[in-house]
Parts: structure tokens; C-alpha cells; sequence
């Protein structure tokens, strides 16, 4: 067994372990190949010239209120069914995060498919989410088209609200809502006396998915947009849990980082929160 950095070449044979593991669609992972794979930041477990297992890595700005630190989300974490349970995930794990952290980069974060998956490897429970239902009673508001500028502004303004939030500039949020859009999402505006206070972005397929609400003022105008585009489907929504709207908070990310990004975090008693990664 070999452990290394991906290489460009080993593209193909990561996109196809990925399509092998995920229930992703195609449109995405083509989307991810072309434009998120960053192989020195991705680790691979090679039997021979066979990748059989891997990690991929993408170096992002998390805030710790209006400060930010450097971190290292992963995702993809696959391995091939006949290797599994045999530490390969650990492994990679574990080399990334030295390889992160010859580079100044003391913290790993990711959205576990389920809980406690990488608790073994000391992973903790970093941001939260609060999930909405449906359930309520939510007053309509000023709803306008999206514009990704409009949206800009809102998501910066935010980002210092919270610990553990991505902060991304200006084309990392393009780059954030051409991969929305690679899987088929749409997206509105709120606006209060003229100004836009709030976005979202969702998913409108068998049901109504609000997969990035953000918003400055009450989260109920969006929320009531979702119920009248899902027309009496199933309709739900992933908001920070200081939201005031009803909801389960529940944890979203884990974080591998240093006791000093911990500390950080914790000391300016603001709420843990991140929207989706990609």
C-alpha cells in the first residue's frame, strides 16, 4: 500500500470511486472534477496504481467572529467496498492533516453523512444547524428575483455574526453558486424598505429544499416563500440556529484543530455556524 497526494492524473480514477460512493448527480461531480479537485490538497490510498481509497481536500477561510483562520474542508471520503474497515480512511486522514499542517493550516472540518463518523480520528462537533420543517406560522414580505451581487452583500455581512462560518470573497461565491446551479438550484431575494436583507437558495424537486437562507432581519418572509413554492408538498430548510424561526438545532460540522482555534472560537461567544462547504 502507497499513501500520497492525488496527482492531476489520478483524476479519473478519483471521479469514479466518488460516482462508485455518492448518490451525487452527474451534473455535480463533473462540476467538482472540473473545477474543486485540487489534488495537493487530496490524499490517496493506492494498491499498486489502484486508488482504493481517498480524501479530498479544499483550503477555505473559516471566521472566528471578525477574525478568520486558515482550514482544510474534506469531503469525498471513500474507499472501495472490498478495502472498507481496514483503516484506509484513518490513514489518509492522518497524512493530511500533517501535510495541512506543514503548510500552516491547523484545522480539518467536515460534513459527516453520519454522526460520530470521525470521532475516532478526535473530529468534534464545531457548527450547528437549525432544521425547519414546515411548522409555524410565517408572514409573507417583499420577495424579489436573485442577483448574486445582491446576495454577496448579505452573505458578508453575516459572516461575522458567527464562528466556523466559511468566509469566501467575491469569486469563491461565484464559484459557490455556479456549483448551486450545476445541480439545478434556484434562488429569491428578500428586501425590507428598499434593501435586500436576505437570500436563499433552494432545491425544487419532489419537494422544496431551502439549502442556503440567510438573512439579516426575521427569516419568516423566506420561509414563506418556500411554503408557497412547494404548494402544499413537503417543504423544509437549514438555518443558523439563532434563526427566529422554529426548528431542531442539531449538529452540521466536525473540526480536527489545534486547542489555540478552539479557544478562539469559544471566547467570543457567538453562535457556531456554517452553510454547505460547496
Amino acid at each position: 500500500m502507497t499513501i500520497r497526494l492525488l496527482k492531476p492524473e489520478d483524476r479519473r480514477q478519483a471521479k469514479a470511486l466518488w460516482t462508485d460512493t455518492f448518490d451525487d448527480p452527474p451534473s455535480f461531480v463533473d462540476w467538482f472534477f472540473r473545477y474543486r479537485y485540487q489534488p495537493r490538497w487530496s490524499v490517496g490510498v493506492f494498491s499498486g496504481t489502484e486508488l482504493i481509497s481517498v480524501v479530498h481536500g479544499t483550503p477555505m477561510m473559516l471566521t472566528a467572529g471578525r477574525a478568520s483562520f486558515a482550514a482544510l474542508m474534506t469531503s469525498g471520503v471513500a474507499t472501495v467496498p472490498w478495502e472498507r474497515g481496514k483503516g484506509h480512511m484513518y490513514d489518509a486522514m492522518r497524512f493530511l492533516q500533517a501535510h495541512a499542517a506543514q503548510h500552516g493550516i491547523h484545522a480539518l472540518f467536515n460534513h459527516p453523512q453520519r454522526p460520530g463518523a470521525y470521532a475516532h480520528l478526535g473530529f468534534r462537533n464545531s457548527t450547528f444547524t437549525k432544521y425547519w420543517q414546515g411548522e409555524g406560522t410565517v408572514l409573507p414580505g417583499s420577495i424579489r428575483p436573485f442577483s448574486e451581487e445582491e446576495a454577496f452583500g448579505v452573505y458578508s455581512a453575516a459572516a461575522d455574526r458567527y464562528s466556523g462560518f466559511v468566509r469566501r470573497d467575491r469569486d469563491a461565491f461565484r464559484l459557490k453558486m455556479a456549483d448551486y446551479a450545476s445541480d439545478g438550484a434556484k434562488g429569491f431575494l428578500l428586501q425590507e424598505a428598499g434593501e435586500t436583507v436576505g437570500y436563499c437558495v433552494y432545491f425544487d424537486k419532489d419537494d422544496v429544499y431551502g439549502e442556503e437562507v440567510l438573512s439579516l432581519s426575521e427569516y419568516g418572509p423566506l420561509l414563506h416563500e418556500l411554503k408557497r413554492l412547494a404548494g402544499g408538498r413537503n417543504v423544509c430548510a437549514k438555518l443558523p440556529p439563532d434563526a427566529n424561526a422554529t426548528g431542531q438545532v442539531r449538529p452540521q460540522n466536525v473540526m480536527l484543530a489545534s486547542d489555540q482555534i478552539w479557544q478562539m472560537m469559544a471566547s467570543l461567544d457567538r453562535p457556531c455556524f456554517c452553510i454547505d462547504e460547496y
